[in-house]
């Protein structure tokens, strides 16, 4: 693959629009703080660049990986071999045409929000708080408070593993829990289309405001994290289960289950990924001894893992097929 990486790589760098960089760090990439090198590492700023990108690794037969901005996202220890497509910040519009706001699939969710409540557009207060890109809010179809990315969205353009473009409605997308039709085929998102309702700049900031004081009141945001580590269970909240099983406070290395909320893993300054690995398989099994139920991680799980760590992750969610698309 090596020789595949140096032509992708020579091939790439004659393409306005891109940045590519060899063995770059995947841990200042993610909002974990961890992770090895990326054999190759590719910043998109047009949606033609990224487009181009795509279409000659794909003719190289080099995989990749679609990546925002890392915030929902593990990257193994010891890297990832062939691609990383990042998308932020080089598809970072947002732009506002009436009572729609457009905005790029690198573009913060914090950023779409905020423009938004600039222009008094409702809809996205619910947002608030919530990391990563709106590439990956989509793939995930990430929400709180009974709101979610799929209500907003009215069309979304994305490529396909090819390179090739299409845009979906919003009811093309199929939306499910923490999962859309992106996820499901591997599509990368490219830009959006948000449907708002008009309200005034005052009412919608400060409802942004609440959202956000009452997310800093019970989430360990300045800790180094990936956001919620498992998906809600039927029923009931991770959170509670973990904390009810006595492991808040759980720790393996350098990674640690808040005290402040039991569904979030932190860094607590030299965690590895192989470290919030085995914490998350580790309350895995303590929730299920004592209540029964398997939880299911939020968290994407990308690279190279060590031997010791393949069979039990594939409960914890790994993939790296070729156009996975993350946060």
């Amino acid at each position: 693959m090596e020789e595949s990486i140096r032509g992708c790589q020579a091939l790439l760098e004659q393409q306005h629009g891109l940045r590519v960089s060899l063995d770059e760090p995947l841990s200042v990439h993610t909002s974990f703080g961890v992770g090895g090198p990326a054999d190759l590492f590719i910043e998109p700023h047009t949606p033609s660049a990224l487009a181009m990108a795509i279409r000659v690794l794909r003719a190289n037969a080099v995989p990749y990986v679609v990546i925002g901005k890392g915030t929902n996202l593990l990257a193994a220890d010891a890297g990832v071999r062939g691609a990383v497509v990042s998308l932020h910040p080089g598809l970072s519009r947002v732009e506002v045409k009436g009572s729609r706001v457009i905005a790029g699939a690198g573009a913060t969710i914090g950023k779409f929000c905020h423009v938004a409540a600039d222009a008094g557009l409702s809809g996205a207060e619910f947002t608030a708080g919530i990391p990563g890109t709106i590439g990956g809010g989509l793939n995930m179809n990430a929400g709180a408070n009974g709101g979610s990315m799929g209500d907003l969205a009215m069309g979304v353009t994305v490529l396909d593993s090819d390179g090739f473009a299409q845009v979906l409605t919003g009811k093309d997308l199929d939306w499910g829990y923490r999962e859309s039709r992106v996820s499901r085929e591997s599509l990368c998102v490219v830009e959006a289309t948000f449907a708002m309702a008009v309200s005034s700049p005052e009412r919608v900031h400060q409802a942004i405001y609440e959202a956000l004081q009452n997310r800093c009141q019970k989430q360990p945001l300045g800790s180094r994290s990936a956001g919620s580590i498992f998906k809600r269970p039927r029923g009931d909240y991770a959170g509670r289960l973990i904390e009810e099983a006595g492991a808040k406070g759980l720790r393996v290395g350098g990674a640690e289950i808040s005290r402040k909320h039991a569904n979030f893993i932190v860094n607590t300054g030299s965690a590895t990924a192989a470290d919030v690995i085995r914490l998350i398989r580790m309350v895995q099994h303590t929730v299920y001894d004592r209540f029964g139920v398997w939880l299911e991680p939020e968290v994407r799980i990308i690279g190279e893992l060590p031997e010791e760590l393949r069979e039990e992750n594939r409960s914890v969610c790994a993939f790296g097929r070729t156009g996975d698309h993350n946060r």
